[in-house]
């Protein structure tokens, strides 16, 4: 599964603080996710800044992801839960689960994947969400990632 974790605050920059972007250093070992070329074309940017209160969950009815997507913890001392699968269903065996627990975690993944979320403690997260050129239309089962 394209999954990456970290945080945005221990993240090496070059002490510029850009930790997505077509900067060299966004490119990390075994993944791009948070590598965007300077030239490539992008569509459908979405950003989402959501206040979600303990106890706040996502079903399993939500499409598979197109693109990429990064969610990024904002508040402090908080736990909030993201599940993903390559299956609507989320078998035990095959569902990876990431969890944001201090200001500045994130989980970043790509198109292909089923995802879920659970609140644990109140948080504040803040999601950006794009589709590079090169990917739009990737997102099919057939061909996820």
């Amino acid at each position: 599964m394209d999954i990456l974790t970290g945080n945005t605050q221990f993240a090496k920059t070059e002490g510029t603080g850009w930790f997505l972007g077509f900067s060299a250093w966004t490119r990390l070992p075994g993944s791009d996710l948070l590598h965007v070329p300077r030239k490539q074309l992008l569509s459908g940017l979405c950003v989402k800044w959501f206040d979600h209160m303990a106890g706040h969950a996502s079903g399993n009815d939500k499409p598979i992801s197109e693109g990429r997507t990064i969610s990024i913890l904002i508040t402090a001392a908080s736990d909030f839960s993201l599940e993903f699968s390559r299956a609507s269903d989320f078998p035990t065996d095959g569902t990876r689960t990431a969890l944001l627990r201090r200001q500045g975690d994130y989980v970043a993944w790509g198109a292909g994947l089923f995802h879920r979320w659970r609140c644990i403690d109140h948080s504040t997260i803040l999601t950006i969400r794009w589709s590079p050129e090169d990917e739009i239309g990737s997102s099919s089962p057939s061909s996820a990632v």
